[in-house]
């Protein structure tokens, strides 16, 4: 575990240790020089493909990209401050309607944790530095210049372990229903959004895949986030029902990026094979949504002419961003 004193005050490492190197170094480049050449860069660190236990690639879904976004201290950097602000004594809300257990993370909402070093470091490390220009880059034609700049960050946990008492069958609810175990399907009231998965290389859980359904198309225009009438559970369909859509198994410090209309949800989480009945079995991520001010998230598709350059992708519209220094 890390010690306090391994952060600057705003909640950066001192030895800069965060990202994973080889990604911070093509951001950093994209940023100094953004060209077609620099984002290829980039791109090639956020891959469509994951790898299965055999370390044999696979495609992930269409339109699901996938990146080692944290290193191992990272993931602790993260794991430490959330740790403090949680035991701080601070009130603090679920994240959302759907999610039980977790934090917000956002200096302007009710119920959120104020801790300057959390929010420095959603706000400049993942927001400014990863996600916005990130997802400009691989969905050009769905972001453009006021669509994501405001954001809702939150973290999540999904627990796996066994109840105690598992007196009540009245409902087959009744023993998971103070833990978020699986989520239905959805949508994301963001224009994109960022998973990172927190777990410590020692917290093995097995389940709680992530699994989309197929690329919205540019034709669905449907703001609706919530599950349809006729939803139905992944783990009775096969995944060929849906010709683009997939599943996506987490590991320490990986993160994913998707289209926040792009429908989702989490299979159930349960003990790992090598856990006893007493052991910790929880998935915990961190989220970020981005869409436009007031809320607003755009559905219709930019026409080519009408896209952002690779410039304003990486400086802003007006070309006045800051230029950001990888520490």
């Amino acid at each position: 575990e890390m010690h306090p004193n391994s952060f600057q005050g705003d909640g950066k490492l001192v030895d800069g240790s965060f990202i994973n190197p080889v990604l911070s170094m093509a951001l950093e480049d994209a940023f100094s020089n953004p060209s077609e050449l620099m984002e290829a860069s980039v791109k090639s660190n956020w891959m469509n493909s994951n790898h299965d236990e055999e370390h044999h690639p696979t495609l992930l879904p269409k339109g699901v990209y996938a990146t080692q976004l944290l290193t191992p201290s990272g993931v602790s950097h993260i794991r430490t401050l959330l740790d403090m602000a949680t035991t701080s004594g601070i009130p603090t809300r679920r994240p959302n309607g759907m999610n039980r257990h977790g934090i917000i993370l956002d200096p302007n909402v009710d119920g959120a944790v104020p801790v300057k070093a959390l929010l420095n470091l959603v706000e400049e490390e993942l927001n400014n530095r990863v996600v916005r220009p990130v997802g400009r880059m691989l969905f050009p034609d769905r972001v453009g210049c006021e669509d994501d700049l405001s954001y809702f960050a939150f973290t999540i946990r999904y627990d796996g372990s066994e109840d105690d008492d598992n007196d009540n069958d009245d409902n087959d609810e009744s023993s998971t229903s103070k833990r978020d175990v699986k989520l239905k399907e959805h949508r994301d009231a963001s224009i994109v959004t960022l998973n990172i998965n927190l777990n410590l290389p020692e917290e093995g859980y097995t389940g709680s895949e992530v699994y989309f359904r197929d690329f919205p198309s540019a034709d669905d225009d449907s703001t609706d986030s919530s599950v349809p009438e006729n939803n139905y559970e992944w783990d009775v369909i096969s995944p060929g029902d849906d010709e683009n859509g997939g599943t996506v198994q987490f590991s320490p410090g990986m993160a994913i990026i998707h289209l926040g209309a792009h429908r989702h949800g989490s299979l159930p989480i349960s003990l790992s094979a090598d856990s006893d009945k007493n052991s910790s079995s929880k998935r915990y991520n961190l989220v970020i949504w981005l869409f436009g001010e007031d809320g607003d998230v755009r559905i219709a598709p930019y026409e080519k002419e009408d896209q952002m350059t690779v410039a304003e992708r990486w400086r802003g519209c007006n070309h006045t961003q800051e230029v950001f220094a990888f520490n």
